[in-house]
């Protein structure tokens, strides 16, 4: 009897071995739940476990156009030069543009008072009318109410109505026209205000804004006219109503 030979007895050894672990890669790969194949062909059973998350989208910008109103009062030392410092009805708009936290735009604001020009004649009606660049920025937010913070800076002309007026001296002399002409001067300041959503694209809010300004001045001191440049300031507290285009 011949000893076996490599296609004997060994060679049926080996070819069960092969069954054999190919049957256990098999079976493992049907308890993990993927189908036996080789590693480069095989694809994540769960893709969507490897991909990245998307980036949050960036914050849309908005555009909102108020309405205000509210009282100014002026400096009181104004009221050296006969100005009527108690508080005055005012109103101005709005327009800014923003995105997330911050704001720019345009502010329109006037108000007015009075001053006296020496018992001399009814007294002029004093109109500040003030084009600002406004900048905003978003402080906190408390269920809904949004504290923001202001500065702005700009234009103020200061004018008289009516322009002149007629002063009749004593004596049978003709009676003298002064012209009150308007003063523009550069003006700034800043202030906090509160606003709070109302529906999909209103909103309304509370302001306390200040501001200052520096002008010429003329007064009277003993039997001399006295001239100079001071600054002086006023206050405004306001409330408005706002139309907002995209999410404020």
């Amino acid at each position: 009897m011949r000893a076996g030979g490599p296609n004997g007895l060994g060679a049926g050894s080996q070819g069960a071995r092969r069954r054999y672990a190919a049957f256990a890669l098999a079976l493992a790969a049907a308890l993990a739940g993927s189908p036996a194949t080789s590693g480069a062909d095989q694809a994540p059973a769960y893709p969507m476990d490897l991909a990245t998350p998307s980036p949050a989208p960036a914050s849309r910008g908005w555009i909102s156009l108020a309405l205000l109103t509210g009282s100014t009062q002026f400096d009181t030392g104004l009221a050296d030069y006969q100005w009527n410092t108690t508080p005055r009805l005012g109103w101005g708009v709005s327009g800014l543009v923003g995105r997330g936290r911050f704001a720019t735009g345009l502010e329109l604001w006037r108000a007015g008072t009075t001053q006296a020009i020496g018992g001399l004649s009814a007294d002029p009606e004093v109109h500040a009318t003030s084009l600002e660049l406004v900048g905003e920025a978003r402080l906190v937010e408390y269920r809904r109410m949004r504290l923001w913070v202001r500065g702005h800076g700009g234009w103020l002309r200061l004018g008289y109505h009516p322009d002149q007026i007629t002063i009749q001296p004593p004596g049978p002399v003709s009676p003298i026209t002064v012209g009150l002409d308007p003063v523009d001067t550069w003006t700034g300041g800043g202030g906090l205000a509160v606003r709070r959503p109302f529906g999909s694209h209103w909103s309304v809010g509370l302001g306390l804004d200040a501001r200052r300004f520096t002008i010429d001045t003329a007064h009277r001191s003993g039997s001399e006219i006295v001239y100079g440049r001071e600054t002086f300031g006023d206050w405004s507290a306001r409330c408005e109503v706002a139309r907002t285009i995209g999410h404020r």
